[in-house]
């Protein structure tokens, strides 16, 4: 799922989305409303985590706005307004749930599954990157139509790769989304089980962005 951040407390927009990658989720932040729109607009997001209290635009500007174009997008509110007026005029821009500062992430985390299952309750857990189909729920992998075998931890390489796809992930991203630190940054276990995925799904799909990490290629 690819979600975007708009939130002006610097801090806590970092700290959401290093929890939420953790989780596997694609993040990007903004810290204003008019970018925000702008960036809905030009990339796919499933989901939106929303100040109202942004600058520019403001959240609920930005909700009734966005909901005249794409009425699929999920839009979760982060808000300090604490009052039912206020919750109540967020609904009414469309907003899909609306959660109060401060809270906890395992609340916000459970929020975000209940919304998207809400809506979409027969979606699957299938995520695509050009050719590559990976299918959680039966824990399957393909290239176009051939089945590749994957050992445990290579599908969850590929599942994070995929979900970044189109975007750079430096070593140290894989290591603590896949491996959740269980290995020191001087270790070679990234390269190696790149090496492993790039002899089961094709060289050309995986490239090297030398210095910095990895690129799963998103085109056919």
């Amino acid at each position: 799922m690819k979600i975007l951040i708009v939130e002006d407390e610097k801090k806590l927009a970092e700290m959401l989305k290093k929890r939420l990658e953790r989780e596997s989720f694609a993040v990007d932040i903004t810290h204003d409303g008019k970018s925000a729109l702008f960036l809905v607009r030009t990339n796919p997001y499933d989901l939106v985590i929303l100040d109202l209290m942004v600058p520019e635009v403001s959240g609920g500007e930005f909700c009734e706005t966005i909901r005249k174009e794409n009425k699929e997008l999920f839009v979760i509110v982060l808000s300090a307004l604490s009052q039912t007026k206020d919750k109540v005029r967020a609904f009414e821009a469309g907003v899909d749930d609306y959660l109060t500062k401060p809270f906890s992430f395992s609340e916000l985390k459970a929020r975000i599954l209940a919304v998207t299952s809400r809506r979409f309750p027969q979606r699957t857990e299938v995520v695509r990157a050009g050719p590559i189909t990976l299918d959680r729920d039966r824990r399957s992998a393909k290239k176009g139509k051939k089945e590749i075998s994957l050992t445990n931890k290579e599908f969850l390489l590929l599942e994070y790769l995929i979900r970044n796809a189109g975007r750079v992930v430096s070593r140290e991203d894989i290591l603590s989304n896949v491996w959740d630190y269980e290995f020191d940054s001087f270790s070679n276990i990234v390269d190696v089980y790149i090496r492993y995925l790039r002899r089961k799904i094709g060289d050309e799909l995986i490239e090297t962005v030398k210095g910095a990490g990895y690129r799963l290629k998103n085109g056919s």
